[in-house]
């Protein structure tokens, strides 16, 4: 729980920095090639500082898991990025964050792990409350949604890919977890892996004449916000059931709003709250041990 919960945390500090990489002249592909490359230089000198070479090492056998969690993370993310070109950023969250039905069937299937008494309100409650702080975020009935929305149904299904694809994440970060045990070299060749689907897009960033406290934030972003989050997240799979996980995982969205209070000013509205205070219950429910 307190990997995930740290996890989150961190996550949850990604947006305040996005706009401030955004300010120095990145773009989100810059941002999406890079981070994923300092990831992968952060984590293998955390694994050669501590671990010598042997927290490099992968076979074959072992080198797949990384490579399918890489997937799961690219296609995650440019499903969700690209359903903002066509729905509303309301639909985005609240269909992105059904992560937690997908991880509990999936787990069912794939694992065996059966979803019980508390947590199975808890999945409810948790996604019901992604779906109350949508609605609190939702532009005006009189906005102009045509051209910011031109196709709310495309726009809808990529976000629910996206949810699916987190749900699918969590549940092999478990087997994986469960099955080998070492999550950290799992979690750099992950990163390796992205930074070669990323690899064309790394040496146009750097005729764009962004300082150098640009890319100390950058840095910063990448290190902090997601090789640390992915790590914490993979290293819980060693001691959380899927469902659990992607339940206090939702937990990203009430650090989120606080983070972005206290640095950019930005205050939710009273139907945001309600949303919120939903997913700190569902949390709350699923960090309830199962009895009997």
């Amino acid at each position: 729980m307190a990997l995930i919960l740290l996890g989150s945390a961190l996550w949850g500090a990604s947006g305040t920095l996005t706009k401030l990489l955004k300010q120095h002249g990145f773009a989100i592909y810059d941002i999406l090639a890079w981070r994923y490359f300092i990831s992968f230089l952060a984590l293998a000198a955390l694994a050669t500082v501590f671990f010598q070479a042997s927290g490099l090492r992968r076979d074959l056998r072992t080198l797949r898991p990384a490579v399918l969690l890489a997937l799961c993370t690219f296609g995650m993310s440019a499903a969700f990025t690209w359903s903002n070109f066509f729905t509303t950023v309301a639909n985005a969250i609240a269909l992105s964050y059904t992560a937690p039905l997908f991880s509990a069937v999936l787990a069912w299937a794939m694992l065996g792990e059966e979803v019980r008494g508390l947590h199975r309100l808890a999945v409810a409650i948790g996604v019901g409350g992604v779906a109350v702080f949508a609605a609190g975020t939702a532009a005006p009935a009189d906005a102009a949604q045509t051209a910011l929305s031109p196709n709310v149904p495309l726009g809808n299904l990529l976000a629910l890919l996206s949810g699916l694809q987190f749900g699918c994440y969590i549940v092999f970060a478990r087997k994986y977890a469960q099955r080998d045990g070492a999550m950290l070299t799992t979690t750099i060749w992950q990163f390796l892996t992205l930074s070669i689907l990323t690899l064309p897009v790394l040496p146009f960033t750097l005729f764009k004449g962004i300082s150098a406290g640009g890319y100390l934030i950058l840095a910063v972003y990448a290190t902090l916000c997601t090789a640390a989050p992915i790590l914490l997240l993979n290293l819980a799979g060693l001691f959380l059931k899927a469902h659990e996980s992607s339940v206090l995982a939702l937990s990203e969205i009430p650090f989120a709003i606080l983070i972005g209070m206290a640095t950019l000013g930005e205050y939710p509205s009273l139907t945001s709250w309600v949303g919120v205070t939903l997913i700190l219950v569902a949390g709350g429910l699923a960090s309830v041990p199962h009895t009997g």
